[in-house]
C-alpha cells in the first residue's frame, strides 16, 4: 500500500470516529481525484470545451462529496471510498441526464461514454448511464470483486497495477477480474 493509500485510510478511519477536522483533511485529499474523474466524465460526453453541459466538473465532485457525507459510511480503505464514491458519482450524473432529458425538456436521452480510456470496454461501458448502472448491479451480485476492479478501471481509470495497490489483489488476480468483466460488460451492454 502506497503512502497516499494508507494516509486515506487512515483519514477515513478518523471520519468514521468523528475526529475533528478528520472530514475537512479527507475532502482535501480525494478532492482533486473526485474532480479528475468527474472532468474525465464529462469532456467525454460533451467534448473539451464541455459544450453543451451546465454541470462542471467542480460541481460534480462537489455533488457527489457531499452525498457521501450524507451517507456517513464506514470505509474499510481507500479502494473501498472511491467503490462507493464511483456508485455516487454515477447516480448523481444519471439524476443530471435524467432530468435534462425529461420529456417535459424534448427527451431523448443521448449515449454517455463514462471513461476516456480507448479500449473496446469503453465502447461497452458507453451506453446510458442507467443501463450500464443496472449492468454493474448485475455484476456486483454475480461476483463483488470483479465489480469493484471494473468500477476502479472504468470509473477511476486506475491501472491494474494501481488496483492491485488499493485491493491488496495481485496483479495476475486483477488481470483474471478485469478480462472477465470486460467480456461479461460487452455481453450486456453490447
Amino acid at each position: 500500500m502506497s503512502l497516499k493509500d494508507q494516509e486515506i485510510t487512515d483519514l477515513l478511519t478518523a471520519v468514521g470516529e468523528d475526529r475533528e477536522g478528520a472530514m475537512e483533511t479527507l475532502m482535501d485529499r480525494v478532492y482533486e481525484d473526485l474532480v479528475r474523474v468527474a472532468d474525465r466524465h464529462l469532456k467525454a460526453r460533451h467534448g473539451p470545451d464541455l459544450a453543451g453541459t451546465t454541470l462542471e466538473p467542480a460541481a460534480l465532485a462537489n455533488e457527489t462529496f457531499l452525498k457521501l457525507i450524507k451517507q456517513r459510511n464506514r470505509y474499510d480503505s481507500r479502494g473501498h471510498f472511491f467503490a462507493i464514491a464511483t456508485k455516487v458519482m454515477l447516480r448523481v450524473l444519471n439524476d443530471y441526464y435524467r432530468a435534462r432529458h425529461a420529456a417535459k425538456r424534448g427527451g431523448g436521452l443521448q449515449r454517455v461514454t463514462l471513461t476516456g480510456l480507448d479500449d473496446e470496454t469503453t465502447k461497452a461501458a458507453g451506453s446510458e448511464i442507467p443501463e450500464f448502472l443496472d449492468a454493474l448491479e448485475q455484476l456486483e451480485k454475480l461476483d463483488a470483486r470483479t465489480a469493484e476492479v471494473t468500477k476502479l478501471r472504468l470509473i477511476w481509470g486506475l491501472t491494474v497495477p494501481e488496483i492491485s495497490s488499493a485491493t491488496g489483489m495481485s496483479v495476475a488476480m486483477v488481470e483474471r477480474e478485469w478480462e472477465f468483466a470486460r467480456r461479461w460488460l460487452g455481453s450486456k451492454l453490447g
